[in-house]
């Protein structure tokens, strides 16, 4: 408390100039020191700086926390981009902690936010890494990102599946139409009166259970009779194969080849009577020759009635004596 006292002595018996300019040194001293505080630099400390590249740091900011195996051993001090490189990040690391050859720093999620922040995973060396180098770099991805790559098929399933629900409404609203829903009221009538004719059909054939068991029993009955006539059909179906073999060697072409040539004989006679060749043509088809050949065998008729009742007119035998006149 003293010693308080004595530098407030002290500054007050210096000039006003004096106290003015310490005031403002003291100022700027507390303003850098803050301002690099806030950067997460210690202006005082010795820790080893490292840098990494990163193709894309969305989420990592200055001051963002260094962690081993969730520890947190420094943070990152810069970003900006370098060239072809990408985005380049300098941390500094307590130089209490070594780094094996071979640690990799990698950004990882921190929080729900969407913030990171930087993993050191040790290598195994040999060796230990110096300051100022450049360490092999990697980004896992957080949770959001996982939600992002999931959702994003989702959503184009979902998509799809939407534009196949507006084409299916769009359907449904065509099938709804008024002339359609007649049309789909008369089909529904019609399937419930087919359905109403299989009900009484299937009540029907309940009713006649019994009699289908029988006619059921009638036909396995048959067909076991059969089945115990099997030699029986057998001989009868080979004597069929024997008559059809029979039939077929025999000479029934010939038989019919005869009756062909037969009828065209009968036919090429029927033909000249009808031409008037022969006599039997003539006599067919001349009505002349039919009524003079008629009116001849009428006479003749007439002279065989005649000579059987006075055969003396014609025939007139004389033994004694001359001819007796008529």
């Amino acid at each position: 408390m003293a010693l308080f006292l004595w530098l407030v002595y002290a500054i007050m018996s210096l000039s006003r100039e004096v106290r003015i300019g310490m005031l403002v040194t003291i100022a700027l001293i507390v303003f850098f020191t803050g301002f690099y505080f806030l950067k997460g630099s210690d202006i005082l400390s010795s820790d080893r700086t490292y840098y990494c590249y990163y193709t894309s740091v969305d989420g990592l900011l200055n001051a963002a926390p260094l962690e081993i195996r969730g520890l947190n051993v420094g943070s990152v001090s810069a970003l900006g981009l370098e060239g072809g490189k990408g985005v380049k990040v300098t941390f500094h690391v307590h130089k209490s902690i070594p780094l094996p050859v071979g640690t990799i720093a990698t950004v990882i999620p921190d929080g729900f936010l969407g913030n990171k922040k930087i993993r050191l995973d040790l290598g195994s060396g040999p060796g230990i890494i110096e300051g100022h180098s450049v360490l092999a770099s990697a980004e896992e991805a957080g949770l959001v990102d996982n939600m992002t790559d999931q959702m994003t098929p989702l959503m184009t399933s979902l998509r799809k599946t939407v534009n196949a629900l507006d084409t299916v409404i769009a359907g449904v609203k065509l099938i709804t139409s008024s002339e359609n829903a007649r049309a789909i009221t008369y089909s529904l009538n019609a399937i419930k009166l087919t359905v109403d004719n299989l009900a009484a059909l299937s009540g029907t054939l309940k009713n006649e259970n019994d009699e289908i068991k029988s006619i059921i029993h009638n036909t396995n009955s048959i067909t076991a009779s059969f089945a115990k006539n099997n030699d029986t059909v057998r001989r009868i179906l080979s004597n069929f194969n024997n008559v059809s073999a029979q039939l077929a060697n025999s000479h029934i072409q010939k038989t019919f080849s005869d009756l062909q040539g037969s009828v065209s004989q009968l036919q090429g006679i029927m033909n000249k009577v009808n031409s008037n060749e022969g006599s039997l043509g003539l006599l067919i088809n001349n009505k002349d020759l039919y009524n003079n050949m008629n009116s001849s065998i009428k006479s003749l008729d007439k002279l065989m009635t005649d000579l059987k009742e006075h055969p003396s007119r014609y025939i007139n035998v004389t033994i004694f004596g001359k001819k007796k006149s008529e």
